[in-house]
């Protein structure tokens, strides 16, 4: 694989909740975040939302004010989450009006996607889901979602499109909750160029191990982004990365290693509390870390493979703890 880290400026927002809604700090402005995000060691490239503000939405503006900071552009996130109007969903709602809208706009940020150069252009059904029992037509919604899907990615077939998976929030459920569901619903799209944004955090909250989610979207090529955060399993707070669930993390990386991905992996964290330029600072620390470990246990990958083969658990924790610790 190549191992490229991106993130964003939104990584340092000032993050609300519902609680405090003002969030707990002042925001910072685009060049101190530009200026942080450029003096961390690793990060090379940033992740762009579209529609593009704050930053320019003129597509070689923005090119170029990301190379004055020695970053490229990595992935572009087609926004539809944050507007009242999605609240029955931009890809499967009954409202045509909302969906053409919708269409309209992801074919918008796929071709700004080109201009800008990025790897990918995201896709992540936030509203698209449901809260109660006879809320939604399920059959109804999954056709249209299929449909919306289709229409998206056959725009231009040349730009890939990654599509994020999460169980819940801000539904209670998601009808794309799954890597298997996600599976499911780009065999019935049938795009070439439609793919899988892996979450390492949304994989977790699916109860899911990483790793073994992402052997398989690796063997049917789909892996076009991989989004690195943590949690507890039971919500997704974005919390920084790494410092929750070490084991999984760890033999995510492994794998990863193992293949040709040569995508971006963004940095994706959010700290309300905490001092936000450290905290995505320390993220990328940690994301650089897990390669280094997995990078010492790729020297020894024939003898622990042969463990795994031989279901050896034991004599691959002793071999692998001696060479960590």
């Amino acid at each position: 694989m190549v191992f490229k880290i991106s993130t964003s400026i939104d990584a340092m927002g000032n993050c609300m909740e519902r609680y405090v809604p003002t969030g707990y700090y002042e925001d910072l402005s685009v060049v101190e975040r530009l200026e942080a995000i450029s003096g961390f060691e690793g990060v090379a490239g940033l992740q762009v939302f579209y529609p593009t503000g704050p930053l320019p939405s003129d597509p070689d503006k923005l090119v170029a004010l990301a190379a004055n900071y020695n970053l490229k552009i990595g992935d572009l996130y087609i926004e539809s989450a944050g507007d009242r109007k999605w609240k029955h969903g931009a890809y499967s709602t009954n409202e045509k009006n909302i969906r053409r809208e919708a269409i309209k706009l992801f074919k918008e940020g796929i071709d700004f996607a080109k201009a800008i150069g990025a790897h990918s252009a995201l896709l992540w059904p936030a509203h698209d889901g449901f809260d109660y029992p006879f809320q939604v037509d399920y059959r109804r919604a999954w056709a249209n979602l299929v449909e919306t899907l289709y229409e998206i990615g056959t725009h231009d077939p040349t730009v890939k499109i990654a599509v994020e998976y999460k169980e819940k929030d801000p539904r209670q459920k998601q009808f794309v909750s799954n890597a298997g569901k996600q599976m499911m619903l780009l065999n019935d799209v049938g795009l070439d160029n439609m793919g899988f944004a892996l979450d390492v955090g949304h994989s977790f909250l699916a109860g899911e191990n990483p790793a073994e989610t992402l052997s398989i979207i690796d063997s049917h090529n789909k892996l076009y982004e991989v989004h690195f955060d943590d949690n507890y399993k039971d919500a997704d707070p974005d919390m920084m990365f790494g410092v929750i669930n070490f084991w999984e993390i760890l033999e995510f990386y492994y794998y990863l290693n193992k293949t040709d991905f040569d995508g971006w992996c963004d940095i994706y964290i959010v700290a309300p509390r905490d001092d936000r330029v450290k905290s995505l600072k320390m993220a990328v620390k940690m994301a650089m870390k897990y390669k280094d470990l997995a990078d010492k246990l790729a020297k020894h990958s024939k003898e622990i493979d042969s463990n795994l083969v031989g279901y050896r658990f034991a004599d691959n924790m002793e071999l692998i703890s001696s060479i960590l610790f």
